[in-house]
């Protein structure tokens, strides 16, 4: 055969499965004749170092610049598992997070299975289904927008259909659903979401931070005729879900990727789910702790959707009833608008909230100081004649700490000085942080034996409901007990933690919260507050329906006013002005390095005062920067050359965080 007539060596770009710093960058590899289907994004095996490790194909080129030679691929999948836009964001939010490209690509996909690879794409997608599907699901009273945001919505579609892509970015305060108001306007993001996916805008993706919430989507598209993806039926949506066994997993992964279907539900690595074009990406309440990753490199699910938005100009919307101070940030800066409903629409939305703190409890005598007032009481029992109280208790078990019931001092362990917490009706106290069982406990001041019930949790308060409303149907709803489903409670008492609480069709009657109180140390205790209770007041019925709700505690004063007003925007945009004041986060970036003292000063003297970094409060640990937005990507990039160079080395390895929580002395 001439030489002009041989086929061109193709060279796959492989991104290798290495924890070493230094080996984050694609490494060649000629591609076989046998395996000449292979492109960018499938996974291969390749050899490295002596042994055959996995891979992913970032580029396949006709000509390495590797000057010696090359080894070649040894298998590879039978599809791509990555589109190139998937891999170009990969490699963006690595570079952002100081981490490697492989990490976040092993996040973005499940476990691959070969049978499902082989299966062949469905058909096109039919758009009259998912139109019809929001016309059903109707004008959904948690839509809730403004005049202003209705301006909005209509100036993107008019561009839209004009052929002028200007994507819309929207922080969002939303409302909770009329008919069915619970923790996840679940009908208004489905509604949402198959109206943009109905109108040609490409995949839609809804993100929300727990598999209850993403159900209630799925369900709400089911109710409005659109049916979940199967391998043998095919169907409109896929609803990712941890629980579903690997074969389920990746095949709905794969549909998702191939555009098979338009519209997208899950949990936090939803965020990442590869389409083949990007309409709209919603993420429901980004304040929720489950959207922090806790692994490398520790990307938070408002991070990639901000990331995702501006690299694939798409569309974005960031709701929740209470925005989190870093997304009112980024209207601050200018990226996105920000949505309030108006003070009407607040009020034919919501419930009556009651604060009862300290000074209220107190004007009703000593009954006050008990965990339910009166006055809450006989709310709850006027209540229980219109349908089910929800009761919030922000701890589980039964009773989580102790005091000495005749001097009322704090009862302790002997052993590390921890509180002691009560496992029921009988038994011993034991210790809350080294579990050490209390026996023969007495106090060591008064010597008395008798515990007082200081911190009760909801299995103790069920208790007491029972006994103080005999006759009433309580049921408890917890982690530790077990989460009661949507819809199981249809009378009496519901006792539940904050996050377990059943939505029940048309709200409870009254809610009540118990112990509310904000989080103390670090920043921002009084909006994750305000979330917390929001959240809660939310399964409550409309003040047009008689809904109420009750809180009890001592709160911030800005999370007492937000809440009783549900303004949660303005008290977030109020925090960050004062972060804002104070060189604070998300005004400014935070970057945490910790290691061994000498690699930890390298770094630290690698990143100074030239690139606008400031230690914060360095122990030893490591130490924080705050640094601003404009330099912060600099300290970044320089921060992953000292990681790549130590780690070539061999040397101690500094461990690098950005925008985590910052520790404040």
């Amino acid at each position: 055969m001439p030489e002009s007539d041989k086929p061109a060596n193709r060279v796959a770009r492989v991104v290798i499965d290495s924890p070493l710093p230094h080996l984050d960058r694609p490494f060649d590899y000629l591609l076989p004749e046998r395996l000449a289907r292979v492109e960018s994004g499938y996974r291969v095996r390749v050899p490295f170092a002596g042994r055959l490790v996995s891979g992913v194909v970032m580029d396949v080129v006709r000509q390495s610049e590797f000057s010696g030679s090359l080894r070649e691929v040894r298998s590879a999948a039978h599809a791509a598992s990555y589109t190139p836009e998937s891999l170009a964001l990969a490699h963006a939010l690595a570079r952002r997070a100081c981490g490697s490209t492989w990490d976040v690509l092993r996040l973005m996909a499940p476990p691959r299975v070969a049978a499902v690879e082989k299966r062949p794409p469905e058909g096109e997608v039919d758009l009259r289904r998912l139109v019809d599907a929001a016309r059903a699901l109707g004008d959904a009273r948690g839509t809730h927008a403004t005049g202003a945001s209705s301006g909005a919505v209509a100036q993107a579609r008019t561009t839209l259909a004009a052929g002028q892509r200007r994507p819309m970015r929207t922080v969002r305060q939303m409302l909770p659903d009329g008919d069915s108001p619970s923790a996840t306007p679940a009908r208004s993001l489905a509604k949402e979401a198959a109206e943009a996916a109905g109108e040609g805008r490409g995949s839609v993706i809804v993100v929300v931070p727990d598999a209850r919430a993403a159900a209630a989507v799925a369900r709400a598209w089911r109710a409005a005729g659109l049916e979940r993806w199967t391998p043998r039926g095919g169907g409109d949506f896929v609803a990712l879900d941890a629980d579903d066994g690997p074969n389920v997993r990746y095949g709905q992964y794969l549909a998702a990727l191939r555009g098979e279907v338009r519209l997208v539900v899950g949990t936090r690595p939803a965020a990442l789910q590869p389409v083949p074009r990007l309409g709209l990406l919603l993420l429901w309440d980004d304040g929720h702790s489950a959207y922090e990753d806790p692994h490398a490199p520790y990307l938070h699910a408002r991070t990639v959707a901000s990331v995702r938005a501006e690299r694939e100009d798409c569309d974005l919307i960031m709701a929740a009833y209470a925005p989190s101070i870093e997304a009112v940030a980024l209207a601050q800066h200018g990226w996105c608008t920000l949505e309030r409903p108006s003070a009407a629409q607040i009020r034919a939305a919501t419930p009556v909230i009651d604060l009862w703190d300290d000074s209220r409890r107190a004007a009703e005598g000593p009954a006050g100081r008990h965990w339910m007032p009166p006055g809450v009481w006989r709310r709850v029992r006027a209540a229980l004649e219109h349908g089910p109280v929800a009761v919030v208790v922000p701890r589980a078990g039964y009773v989580a700490a102790t005091a000495c019931a005749r001097c009322d001092t704090w009862a302790q362990c002997r052993e590390c000085g921890g509180s002691l917490s009560l496992p029921g009706r009988q038994g011993d106290p034991s210790c809350v942080a080294c579990g050490t069982v209390q026996v023969d406990w007495h106090c060591p001041d008064c010597h008395s034996r008798r515990l007082a019930h200081r911190r009760q949790g909801v299995q103790r308060v069920a208790e007491q409901l029972e006994a103080m409303a005999p006759g009433t149907a309580v049921a408890v709803s917890s982690g530790a007990t077990g989460v009661l489903d949507d819809g199981a409670a249809v009378s009496g008492v519901v006792v539940a933690t904050p996050g377990a609480i059943p939505a029940i069709e048309g709200g409870y009657a009254h809610v009540v919260v118990l112990d509310a109180a904000a989080p103390a140390g670090g920043l921002g205790g009084e909006i994750v507050a305000l979330r917390h209770w929001l959240v809660a007041a939310a399964h409550a019925r409309s003040r047009a329906a008689h809904g109420g709700v009750s809180v009890v505690g001592e709160l911030p004063a800005l999370t007492a006013r937000a809440l009783s007003s549900w303004q949660a925007a303005d008290a977030a945009q109020e925090a960050y002005e004062e972060r804002l004041a104070l060189g604070l986060p998300p005004a400014t970036r935070h970057i945490r390095i910790d290691g061994e003292p000498q690699p930890v000063h390298a770094a630290l003297v690698r990143v100074g005062a030239d690139r606008g970094g400031a230690v914060v409060a360095p122990d030893h640990q490591g130490a924080s920067l705050l640094l601003t937005r404009a330099s912060a990507q600099a300290c970044v990039d320089a921060l992953r050359e000292v990681c790549s160079e130590q780690s070539k080395a061999g040397a101690a390895l500094i461990r690098v965080r950005v925008d985590g929580p910052l520790r404040l002395a």
